[in-house]
């Protein structure tokens, strides 16, 4: 909260970070804190009741800033990092830093932890993990491609090499669509080969021993960045061989929740029903539940029999809980049943209101499916810097003037023993992996790109247990336009993931828009794209010999390099895919050379490589008799394989 403040903005937000981390430690011991007041007073402020846990632990994230690290270790905190624009090598070299701030500030970094998150994926062979990986990394890479265009220097995967000399920056803003999708085939290969943990379980052990050598001392895996579901689970299997490979005979510690609960003693425990299952299918888990006196269970309809396996390993009472952020996370509780196909949500907790109202906002009868409003001491004030959605989900109490109720979106009636029954969301707004979206601000947003008449947004679920945002379009449909414009305004997670044209929108015979109506998006089938045959010559009149010196001389001015062999190559060089874009341009303008694409760019990436390229393509007309014969499907494949060869290799 205080790092977000304006006054808190670069450069002093760091420094607020660890000044909070100071006052954390501070009423975390119990002592007392003064804040500021908005009359300029002060008051003091101590945390009630006691935290568990002696002291806190503390995480620093950090995108490879030396400084960063340096200080995390003055004060004594863990650190969070990636492969994203730093080498394992580099993070060595940090974690080396690091060690040594721990040490002057009076800590044994064994007591401290070097995480490194790394997107994660891995089946039988390399390239099965490369083709499930592919497409949803770069989807998430396409996510920020907005952010690329406009602050890619300042990015550590896009920071200029040592060395280079300064001159006219590339303006990001004009990246193509090709240029673009070029840069993402190139950074997903980048992050494939050398920033993730992709492959078969013996690449992930090899990862795994590589980062140990440099001081990390524990791996986050990210799994979850659009692979569906059951593929992201079926991936676990071997996820789980590489941990127990890992961890061979070196664990003297087990932070399982099983391990956890016998530890500490532990006799509450709050989850999602999905973790309660999760629990009860390993055995050492199933056995610790039995410690349990108060077991708390929210975030998903809980089912009576899901309940009444829970009351074979544990004697602890077990409550289900409902209530969105807004009224500060929980706001009805009930008693969990196993004689109930879905639990309710059961009654308001102290100091708050439940309502269901009509369309008319008059309370519905027993029984009556209605809008769920709350009211009380929990509501939020509203949303920060968001005064129309404020104004529209915090509205007046129609039973209590002068006090707000939140409205939650959610449907549900009163029972006649006066609890509640949950029973979905509005049409308007959905929950998706655990977010709350707003449906009608996504289509606003689509509707503000030119060309676009009326959108729509659902949340759909047509292939078993994959769920996603799909985008309907009528008027002009430019996905790639839409995508990046999305991006500026929202989430990754709201951006839908297919969009669909449609010529008009299916209406009910009330003339409304009739969303069950409208059409599943046609499933994507993979394309294999051949290798693109060179570009038919261009008769630019230019001369093939001077193709090598020029683009040397980009290279050169580029790199800050004085001179470069032929078969350097580029990437290695200290380039990158902004780079390559920048590179590609200016060659295409000095050999008046049109017929060069992006793509042949990351194909040929040793200066030998791509002069010859461009030298053929500076070459006279040829006639069709002259043709190069059409190539034989083996010699396509063979193109194809050193091209994923060379592409590797950067």
């Amino acid at each position: 909260d205080f790092v977000l403040r304006p006054e808190n903005t670069p450069p002093q937000n760091k420094v607020a970070m660890f000044e909070i981390i100071a006052d954390l430690r501070k009423l975390w011991a119990g002592e007392k804190v003064e804040f500021e007041k908005a009359d300029g007073s002060k008051i003091a402020c101590l945390t009630q009741p006691r935290p568990v846990s002696e002291k806190p632990n503390i995480w620093v994230t950090t995108a490879g800033n030396p400084e960063t690290w340096k200080q995390a270790g003055a004060h004594g905190a863990n650190v969070l990092t990636h492969l994203l624009g730093q080498t394992v090598e580099e993070v060595g070299e940090k974690i080396k830093l690091y060690h040594a701030a721990l040490r002057e500030a009076g800590h044994d970094p064994k007591d401290f932890s070097v995480t490194l998150m790394l997107h994660t994926y891995l089946a039988e062979d390399r390239e099965a993990a490369r083709k499930v990986a592919e497409e949803p990394m770069k989807d998430y890479l396409r996510s920020a491609a907005d952010l690329i265009r406009q602050y890619a220097w300042a990015f550590p995967a896009f920071k200029r090499p040592e060395g280079m000399v300064s001159h006219r920056a590339l303006d990001l803003s004009t990246l193509d669509a090709e240029e673009l999708e070029a840069i993402m085939d190139f950074a997903f290969e980048r992050y494939f080969n050398e920033s993730g943990l992709f492959g078969t379980v013996e690449d992930a052990l090899a990862r795994v021993e590589e980062v140990t050598a440099v001081g990390v001392t524990e791996v986050a895996c990210l799994i979850d960045y659009g692979i569906d579901r059951e593929t992201v689970l079926e991936g676990l299997k071997p996820l789980a061989e590489v941990v127990r490979r890992t961890n061979e005979g070196a664990g003297e510690e087990d932070y399982s929740i099983a391990a956890e609960i016998e530890r500490h003693g532990a006799t509450h425990l709050q989850c999602t029903p999905s973790m309660a299952r999760m629990l009860l299918t390993n055995e050492e888990a199933r056995a610790s539940l039995k410690h349990l006196k108060h077991l708390m269970i929210g975030g998903e309809a809980l089912p009576g029999s899901l309940v009444e396996e829970l009351q074979t390993v544990t004697d602890a009472h077990i409550e289900n809980m409902y209530g969105p952020t807004e009224t500060t996370i929980w706001s009805t509780t009930g008693a969990a049943r196993t004689d109930q196909a879905i639990n309710g949500i059961g009654t308001p907790i102290a100091n708050t209101q439940i309502y269901v109202l009509d369309e008319a906002f008059q309370p519905c009868p027993v029984g009556v499916l209605g809008e769920l409003y709350i009211g009380g001491a929990g509501v939020a004030r509203g949303y920060w810097q968001r005064e129309d959605l404020t104004a529209e989900r915090f509205v007046e109490n129609p039973f209590r003037p002068g006090e707000r109720v939140f409205a939650t979106g959610d449907m549900a009636r009163w029972r006649a023993d006066g609890t509640l029954d949950f029973l979905g969301r509005n049409d308007h707004q959905v929950k998706l992996r655990g977010y709350r979206i707003e449906l009608g601000e996504i289509e606003a947003l689509i509707e503000g790109v030119s060309g676009v008449e009326q959108a729509v947004v659902l949340l759909r679920k047509d292939v078993p247990g994959v769920e996603q945002l799909v985008g309907y379009v009528k008027g002009r449909l430019d996905e790639g336009a839409l995508r990046a414009h999305l991006a500026t305004h929202l989430p990754a997670f709201m951006v839908p993931a297919r969009f669909v044209g449609v010529d008009a929108f299916p209406l009910t015979p009330n003339k409304k828009i009739d969303r069950k109506a409208l059409p599943a998006p046609e499933v994507a089938v993979a394309k294999t794209v051949a290798p693109k045959p060179a570009p038919a010559p261009v008769a630019s009149g230019g001369d093939p010999t001077t193709a090598a010196p020029a683009i040397e001389a980009i290279w050169c001015r580029l790199l800050g390099l004085s001179a470069i062999k032929p078969s350097d190559n580029f990437f290695e060089l200290g380039g990158h895919s902004l780079l390559a874009v920048e590179a590609h341009r200016d060659i295409r303008e000095a050999l008046g050379l049109k017929a060069l694409s992006i793509a042949d760019f990351f194909r040929f990436p040793t200066l030998g490589g791509l002069s010859g390229h461009a030298a053929s393509l500076m070459g006279p007309v040829k006639s069709e008799a002259e043709e190069k014969p059409k190539e034989s499907d083996a010699e396509i494949t063979n193109k194809r394989r050193a091209m994923r060869r060379m592409r590797s290799s950067a």
